[in-house]
């Protein structure tokens, strides 16, 4: 079953009086909406196309019965940072190249159980969303994201040169097809810049960063190159564990 997505009113600069927000990066992707109502594990993209049988890896995850999810479809380059580019060659290649790993990184839940959840604050959806995922699997996670920061969260986005910040007021309704200022994006522009001029190739991805570590000092490692699954997961499950946050820096 599909539904329409929730999409996002974009703004220059975080709003100052956005203390009490949910901020999440902006992961360069495809839309896609993952649904197993009626006991058939469907994905579509936000146009309501079904390309259940592009991505395998993902309709294959077990969930509970009866959720809807939304969320982001990325491929992870080399150095593990999502690579548009390489995600449309896995979409458009003729036969399934798995060579090519993808993640589905989920951030909201329309159904649970076979029941709308749209009228729910976001951040119980959240909650919702954390019960429907397991953390044992590699090809389906949740989006991290941190209370409030979203002017230091977007700084350090520009410093690395990420796609941009998602800032959600946190008792949203989920509202199916209508753009709102509840969500809003802030795009990087001079990542979007060099994204088309193919120059866009960092040695690190600030792909989540969790609420604990928001007064800690800013850390980044250099990871090495994915060959296997089991890294796919650590880059993503574990790249908290290698970012650290100082507010006074």
């Amino acid at each position: 079953m599909f539904i329409s997505p929730m999409l996002l009113q974009e703004a220059i600069a975080p709003p100052e009086d956005y203390a009490n927000v949910i901020t999440e990066l902006k992961l360069d992707g495809i839309r896609l909406i993952y649904s197993n109502l009626g006991g058939e594990v469907k994905l579509y993209t936000r146009y309501n196309r079904d390309v259940t049988v592009y991505f395998p890896e993902v309709a294959s995850v077990s969930l509970p019965k009866g959720v809807i999810l939304d969320g982001e479809l990325i491929a992870p380059d080399p150095e593990n940072k999502p690579d548009y580019h390489l995600l449309l060659d896995r979409y458009h290649s003729k036969q399934v190249d798995t060579s090519i790993m993808i993640q589905f990184v989920a951030f909201d839940i329309i159904y649970y159980k076979g029941k709308k959840v749209t009228q729910l604050p976001l951040i119980e959806r959240k909650k919702l969303l954390d019960l429907t995922v397991p953390t044992d699997n590699i090809s389906i996670v949740t989006s991290q994201w941190v209370e409030g920061n979203s002017e230091m969260y977007f700084d350090i986005v520009r410093e690395y040169n990420l796609e941009g910040i998602v800032v959600k007021k946190p008792h949203s309704k989920y509202q199916t097809g209508r753009r709102t200022d509840d969500w809003i994006k802030i795009i990087n522009y001079r990542y979007l810049k060099e994204k088309k001029s193919g120059l866009n190739k960092s040695n690190c991805f600030l792909m989540m960063l969790n609420q604990t570590q928001i007064s800690q000092k800013f850390l980044t490692i250099d990871m090495k190159p994915i060959k296997n699954r089991n890294k796919l997961y650590e880059s993503y499950r574990q790249m908290i564990n290698k970012i650290k946050i100082d507010l006074s820096h």
